[in-house]
């Protein structure tokens, strides 16, 4: 905190500078009868010890402080003076107040300490004014300690500069008044004012003041602008210019005339037109207002205060609800069912014409409970008890009776509704409708029929026949399922049969079985159940989906037959296949070893035909080992191809390229393609395209659709040796002619063509000829 401002050194006694002559310099001072009549403060000065003040005892002090102090005393305005190098602080009966619990032992202390909790606030004025600079402040806000406690404070006053016998600034004189209630409350009324007028601005309802006879606006709240159009500024203009567009409309004319009447108005669902966007037609609303006269003291009118609400959602719900009834009523009127509406009492109040022209009632006959008199004799009791049950539980209602027509004949119909309640729950009674079901009735009659006949027939099949839900969980499971397994068919509906299905087969089954729910796909396969006696015995099994209306799937039906002899049976031929297959693929190697120890004494003049009847046999045997793993059931034709080739594809320098669709072969079929592909890639390697880097091979086929599908494989060499055709047919001509004549009833066509030489294999595909499994079959 800043020092307190230097003044000029005095003396002690009578504060007069040093070294100075003043008035009462070397001379006793008079009685202090300045402070005669002062009130509290001038007792308490009079009797207070200023021994140990810096200004010394009173009779003493310079006639300037004498001044000030006597003036301050005599006055009832609050007032201090500040005095001497260290501001004592002196000060009068009107400044009791603020001092608070400082006073009385405030007195003489220097003004810094006196007020040490201001301090830093206050002086860089009391600077100023010891500076010579007065000052005045209205309103200063202070957080004062002066009752133990700090409190927020506000004061105007003055700080004035005090001059004595010199001319020397000597202290510093303050007039003052403590504003806070005054400040306080204009602060509540201006936040009451503040809140009126948010209230006033976020009212739901619009609200506007207008002034005079042009009913200029003074005020429009937000719901106000939100109604005319939020980047209008209306404040201040007249209505009509700030309004043009509600010209014609009649407003204008109804203010002019609460003005010129004094007399209120008030409208309900008033239709006004509205530019509420720049540049856009203008748009309809609709609003309740009340325009009220607004009169000065002498009772003239000054303005109009229009406030309301926009009610257009309202207006338009009023007459939606209106269509709403009139559709209902069109609805209900050209339904194919019978619609009825009741009281909560259960009292009809609505019967669609549809009624009236089903039973032949009128309004008179049929309203209220005459209804009931439509319903056959047998059905009107029981069924009237049950609305009325059904109506005062409130819950929804649902019967089933013999319905008179107007030709007297009675119709089966299903009489049903569900309760309306209010938006507080409220109830408002029924809306239901009637449907004739006699030929409803008639289909169920045939389908409980149709499934007493489905079930009679599934029980004498002597096969498993089942059906499930799309979740997998059985719904229906014949006699047979009970007969076999020994399991209830009961505790088989649902999961339960899956424990009879062997731990195994479960794991793999039923991934399979949800995967099939979720595809579509035929659900078929093996698995094995246990018999009543516990052996585990296979089953075959195939499920077909059955989709509803909508195309989803709704249901599984399917069955399952024993064939643990055959599966047994299936055993043993595939023991005896693969032996064959090892007994075929050992006479094959004999036969390979036997012709390699065989020609090795064959001269170099024949060692080329001897090289060659060992790759055939190589080719043939290669072939057997697709066969062989195939069980002899057939070979895909890529791979028995590939399987030839393979020797010339591990050749970085060979260039062959397969195109095709998927075909499998019968094994003649295979055998025959496969020597006739050996003897081709043989040529080509010595002589064709397979002999230079450069060559490449193009093997290809398609499949024709005739009456009878045939093969067409066509191996066409390019970018080889220049072709020559042979002088005579070679071996390897006549093996591939011949074994795709005799052996499957197909025809080779050879060409040797410029760019190298081309073969087209036609071979028939009916099951004599060679298809094991043509695509046109799967």
């Amino acid at each position: 905190m800043p020092a307190a401002p230097a003044v000029k050194p005095r003396t002690p006694a009578t504060g007069l500078p040093t070294g100075g002559a003043g008035p009462m310099h070397d001379k006793v001072a008079p009685p202090s009868s300045f402070l005669t009549g002062g009130g509290e403060m001038g007792a308490l000065m009079r009797a207070h010890d200023w021994s140990s003040s810096p200004l010394g005892p009173p009779e003493y002090w310079p006639q300037s402080l004498r001044t000030v102090v006597s003036l301050m005393l005599t006055s009832k305005f609050p007032m201090f003076v500040a005095w001497g190098p260290q501001l004592a602080f002196l000060y009068n009966d009107g400044y009791v107040p603020i001092f608070g619990a400082k006073h009385p032992h405030a007195l003489g202390l220097p003004f810094r300490e006196v007020w040490s909790d201001i301090w830093t606030d206050i002086e860089p004025l009391v600077t100023k004014a010891l500076a010579g600079e007065a000052s005045f402040h209205e309103d200063l806000h202070l957080v004062m300690e002066r009752n133990g406690y700090p409190e927020d404070t506000w004061y105007t006053f003055s700080y004035s500069p005090v001059r004595d016998e010199t001319g020397e600034i000597a202290g510093m004189f303050c007039a003052c008044t403590e504003t806070t209630q005054e400040v306080k409350s204009r602060a509540t009324l201006k936040a009451e004012q503040d809140r009126l007028r948010e209230l006033f601005q976020q009212a739901p309802g619009f609200m506007a003041m207008l002034r005079g006879r042009e009913h200029v606006f003074e005020l429009a709240n937000d719901a106000y602008l939100q109604l005319v159009g939020h980047r209008r500024d209306i404040v201040g203009k007249p209505a009509r210019e700030a309004l043009p567009e509600v010209q014609g409309q009649g407003f204008f004319e109804l203010l002019d005339q609460v003005y010129s009447s004094g007399e209120p108005f008030l409208g309900r669902s008033l239709r006004v037109g509205l530019q509420r966007k720049p540049g856009t037609p203008a748009e309809e609303r609709f609003v309740d207002v009340i325009y009220q006269p607004v009169t000065d003291k002498g009772g003239q009118v000054t303005g109009i205060f229009a406030e309301g609400y926009d009610v257009t959602e309202r207006v338009q719900a009023e007459e939606s609800l209106r269509e709403s009834e009139a559709r209902f009523r069109n609805l209900a009127d050209n339904a194919p069912v019978m619609v009825w509406v009741t009281e909560p009492d259960g009292t009809c109040i609505y019967l669609s014409r549809s009624w009236y022209e089903f039973t032949g009632q009128t309004p008179e006959t049929g309203l209220g409970f005459g209804w009931l008199n439509a319903v056959h004799p047998d059905d009107s009791g029981w069924s009237g008890e049950a609305f009325r049950a059904s109506n005062a539980a409130h819950e929804p209602f649902r019967v089933e009776y013999r319905l008179r027509r107007a030709d007297g004949t009675y119709r089966w119909a299903i009489d049903a509704a569900a309760p309306r309640f209010s938006e507080d729950g409220t109830y408002l009674g029924y809306v239901g409708s009637v449907l004739d079901i006699t030929d409803r009735k008639e289909i169920e009659d045939r389908l409980s029929a149709s499934a007493a006949e489905f079930r009679t027939l599934t029980n004498a099949a002597p096969a498993l026949v089942w059906a499930s839900a799309n979740d997998g969980s059985i719904i229906y499971m014949n006699e047979r399922w009970h007969e076999y397994t020994g399991q209830r068919v009961e505790d088989a509906i649902g999961f339960g049969w899956t424990a009879m299905m062997h731990p195994e087969d479960a794991k793999r089954i039923l991934p399979y079985w949800q995967h099939c729910r979720e595809t579509g796909e035929t659900y078929e396969g093996e698995a094995r159940y246990r018999r009543r006696d516990g052996e585990y015995r296979w089953h075959t099994f195939r499920a077909l989906p059955h989709a509803g209306p909508d195309g989803a799937i709704e249901k599984w039906f399917g069955l399952s037959v024993d064939i643990h002899e055959r599966k047994q049976w299936d055993e043993h031929r595939e023991l005896l296949i693969n032996e064959l297959n090892h007994r075929v693929k050992n006479t094959l190697a004999i036969v390979q070893s036997m012709a390699s120890q065989s020609l090795r004494q064959v001269s170099e003049e024949n060692r080329p035909q001897a090289k060659a009847f060992e790759d055939r046999l190589f080719a043939l045997a290669r072939a057997h080992d697709v066969l062989t793993r195939e069980n002899w059931e057939g070979a895909e034709l890529r791979e028995i191809i590939k399987e030839v080739v393979e020797p010339y594809l591990r050749q970085k320098t060979k260039h062959i390229e397969i195109e095709g669709p998927r075909l499998r072969l019968i094994p003649r079929t295979a055998l025959a393609i496969a020597m006739a592909t050996h003897e081709l890639a043989t040529n080509a390697a010595k002589y064709g395209a397979l002999s230079v880097p450069s060559g490449c091979v193009f093997i290809t086929w398609t499949i024709t659709s005739d009456e009878i599908p045939r093969l067409e494989l066509r191996w066409q060499e390019r970018d080889g040796p220049p072709v020559v055709a042979p002088t005579r047919r070679g071996f390897g001509t006549r093996l591939i002619e011949r074994s795709l004549a005799t052996d499957v009833g197909g025809d080779v066509r050879l060409t040797y063509e410029p760019a190298g030489v081309v073969c087209v294999m036609n071979v028939p595909l009916s099951d004599e000829g060679g298809a094991a499994d043509h695509p046109s079959r799967q």
